[in-house]
Parts: C-alpha cells; sequence; structure tokens
C-alpha cells in the first residue's frame, strides 16, 4: 500500500479521524484512566494482594485508551515512555495498621531501601483515614501497573481510587 504524506496545514484538526494498526509517537497523557471500587463494601487484604478497582466507566471515571483491564485491576502500557500513577485508598476500619503500594508487572515497586515496595504506612490508629500514593517510573510497552498491599490492610473500596497517564 502507497503511503501519503498530509501537509499539517492541508488537515482540519477539528474533524474526527479513526486510527487503526498500531499507533507510535503518542501524544504525553494520549492514554490515562481514573477507576475506583465501586462497591460500599470492607474489604480485608493480605500482603501483596492487587486492590479492587473494577469500574473505569460511571461518575468521572475514565479510561481514554482502553488500557486499564477492570478484572485484573492493572493498567498495561501501549508504548515506552514516562508514566504517572497515584491512588487514594481510604483505610483502617478496625485494622491498626495498613500499607500500600505499587505493582510493576509482578515486582513490588521498590523506592526505598526496604523491600517491602511501601508508599503510604500508617499505624498505631484503628479510625479511619486515606492514604495517598504517587509515582512517576519508565515503562515499556506491556508492561503492566497496580495498587498492591504492602501489608494486611482493611480498606473501603467505594471510597478508594487509582488512576494514571503517560507524562512523556
Amino acid at each position: 500500500m502507497a503511503l501519503s504524506k498530509i501537509q499539517a496545514e492541508s488537515m482540519n484538526l477539528a474533524d474526527t479521524f479513526a486510527f487503526t494498526g498500531t499507533l507510535s509517537g503518542l501524544p504525553s497523557g494520549a492514554d490515562a484512566f481514573c477507576a475506583n471500587g465501586s462497591t460500599d463494601a470492607w474489604a480485608s487484604a493480605a500482603p501483596g494482594t492487587i486492590l479492587f478497582f473494577p469500574d473505569d466507566s460511571s461518575n468521572d471515571n475514565f479510561d481514554t485508551g482502553n488500557r486499564f483491564d477492570t478484572s485484573t485491576y492493572k493498567y498495561t502500557a501501549r508504548a515506552d515512555g514516562v508514566y504517572l500513577f497515584w491512588y487514594s485508598v481510604y483505610t483502617a476500619e478496625n485494622d491498626g495498621s495498613n500499607g500500600f503500594g505499587f505493582l510493576k508487572n509482578s515486582t513490588k515497586v521498590q523506592m526505598q531501601n526496604n523491600s517491602l515496595g511501601i508508599f503510604t504506612f500508617h499505624s498505631n490508629d484503628t479510625n479511619d483515614y486515606i492514604q495517598n500514593g504517587t509515582i512517576i517510573i519508565p515503562l515499556s510497552a506491556n508492561d503492566t501497573m497496580a495498587v498492591i498491599t504492602t501489608t494486611q490492610s482493611d480498606y473501603f473500596r467505594g471510597y478508594s481510587q487509582f488512576g494514571g497517564c503517560r507524562l512523556a
């Protein structure tokens, strides 16, 4: 198939375009998502458990690139790049020690001198509170990211969120 080169001034960017195949050189933020727990229920999770985020389409949740899997709760990178991910986890119930972090592929992300991979941790308090974690991390195409417990933790699914986007 012959390729055509189109000059920028000959394109009307107000038009809608449909692309097929694999796109490369995507602009920053081309893939972004926000998902939440969707269920008003507490969960008790063992260390290393991926947190439950099955809703990326109701309320203000979204998945612009269809890269977040609502059955595995993992985001899959479309292309090599630098990505930003965040979580907000409503936690405690009756558990006085709760910790969370990120999982890249099948390995805990470790950016400190601790094998637990802790990004947020709170202990000695059974009052409810919100833990917020953020990471900027390079990913290769098809790498996955998820939020995990780093210690035995209780969290309220309905008030917890996970999101991210490609930065560059």
